[in-house]
Order: C-alpha cells, then structure tokens, then sequence
C-alpha cells in the first residue's frame, strides 16, 4: 500500500467527492467544507521531505493541511517550515491539523519563536469510540441508511480506541464491512479516504490485508494502470536516447518507440545537450 507520488494525484481527485460538506467533523474536525484537494509538493524547502501529507481547499478560502503521526511530534518547526512555504506559494490562510494516532496522548500545539507565532490544532484519533462509530456503521449500512459520515467513521476506525473489540477483532470487522460496501462509487470514495489518510501509516500486516480488498475498487486499478503507463513511458524514454546516442533520427525513435514527435525531440534536445 506504500503510493508513489503520482499515485497520490489519483486519489486527491476522488477526496474531494469524498468529502463533502462537513463530515470531518465526526472525527473533531468542525467546519473544514472541502472543495477540492490541491497538490501537496513544496519546492525549496528545506526541511526532512517536500510533501505534505494531505492539503485540501475549503469553501472559505483557505486551505487545510494535515498532518499524520504515529509519534509525539517533539516541537514545530518542521511543520512551520511547511506552513511558511505553502503560505508563499499559494497566498491563503492556512489551518493545520495533526491527526495523531497510536497512544499519543498529548503533544504541543504552540511554538513561540519569538519574532513569530506559530499554532497547529491537534486530533488524536485514539480518544475516539471507535466501538461507537463501527456499530454505527454496521447499522446503518444494514438498513441502507449509509451516509458520508459513515465513510469517513470507517476510514479512520482503525486508528480509534476499542474497549469491547480488541484491535486485531476490530480490524477484521472494518475490512469486512468495507467489503460488505454494494455501491461500487461509495468503495471508490471509501479507497481514497483509506489510501489517502492512512495508507502510510498502518501496520505491514494491515495493508497486505486491506490490499486485498481494495484491488477490487476502480480507483486501485486506476493507480495501477497509471504506474504501468509511467513505466511504459519511461521506458521509451531510455531507448529513445540511446538510438539518439547511435545517431537514429526523429523519425525512426517515433516508429520504434510509440513516442510523439514533441516528445522524441525533447530527448534528442538532452541527449545532445549531454554530450
């Protein structure tokens, strides 16, 4: 379940539909209406990775980023580094929530530098009843009453506190309700809550087990295809420069390799540029 980049566009498009209104609210997060997802990578900054993890626009402007840890995060500034840097890129208000999961119990919420002030809102998924938002999905899906709510309840279910399940019960129950899901649209948007909020960051042994049941969704197999078509191009790419670097002209790269004229130009411009 580990996504490259390319793969987290794929499912940016579907959280959106996924999203709607204020369901994040179920998970204590009140007044975050989604519009759209927006591009995560932050040129020149400075900081462990370019990414974020999620960044999603609100109907009032601004935007929201999320943040997923398995770990007390000790101080903020590397999510500082972040908010400066998509505050320079996009020009909006930022709001930026740290969903904690795992026995976080606390975690600061402030940084005082002195010069600036700098705030994060902080959710730990494990104070939720996860016993609660399960039996409630399991109920409502019985009687055809599911919700978006109920979409978001299973997608972050993993990550709250069970008191009358143990966890490996309770994880066993939440794939099977995903798969017990008829509406091949509500599975799709199901997919991308799950590969787009925890895909990376469940355990090993949950994401072999939730793979198995998300290969049946369209959207898996879009990724799939997707990563195939990047391959393929990549591909044609390394043979295109190497019948450039044996003297083959435009025309014969674009007969042999499926490449555009554009495109087989664009290598024979690097390779000449190479040598």
């Amino acid at each position: 379940m580990k996504l490259a980049r390319n793969a987290n566009d794929i499912v940016a498009k579907h959280l959106t539909n996924a999203l709607p209104g204020d369901v994040l609210s179920v998970i204590g997060i009140p007044d975050a209406n989604v519009v759209r997802a927006v591009p995560t990578e932050i040129p020149k900054v400075e900081v462990r990775q370019e990414f974020t993890d999620i960044m999603l626009e609100l109907a009032d402007g601004r935007l929201l980023h999320l943040e997923f840890q398995t770990t007390r995060e000790p101080n903020l500034y590397r999510f500082a580094a972040y908010d400066v840097a998509i505050a320079e890129r996009y020009r909006r208000l930022i709001r930026t929530i740290v969903l904690y999961t795992g026995d976080v119990k606390n975690a600061p919420s402030e940084l005082d530098a002195g010069s600036f002030r700098y705030a994060v809102e902080n959710v730990y998924l494990n104070r939720l009843d996860g016993d609660g938002a399960l039996d409630t999905v399991k109920r409502h899906l019985a009687v055809h009453e599911w919700t978006p709510e109920d979409r978001v309840r299973l997608a972050f279910a993993f990550h709250m506190r069970f008191e009358r399940r143990t966890r490996d019960e309770a994880f066993e129950e939440i794939v099977e309700t995903v798969q017990n899901i008829p509406d091949r649209h509500e599975q799709n948007d199901l997919a991308a809550l799950i590969l787009g909020f925890s895909g990376r960051i469940l355990a090993e042994e949950q994401k072999a087990r939730l793979r198995r049941v998300l290969e049946m969704t369209e959207l898996l197999k879009e990724i799939v295809e997707e990563a195939q078509d990047r391959a393929r191009r990549e591909r044609d790419r390394e043979i295109a420069e190497r019948m450039f670097r044996d003297g083959a002209s435009v025309s014969d790269v674009m007969r042999w390799t499926g490449l555009s004229e554009e495109e087989a130009q664009e290598v024979q411009k690097s390779v000449r540029e190479e040598a």
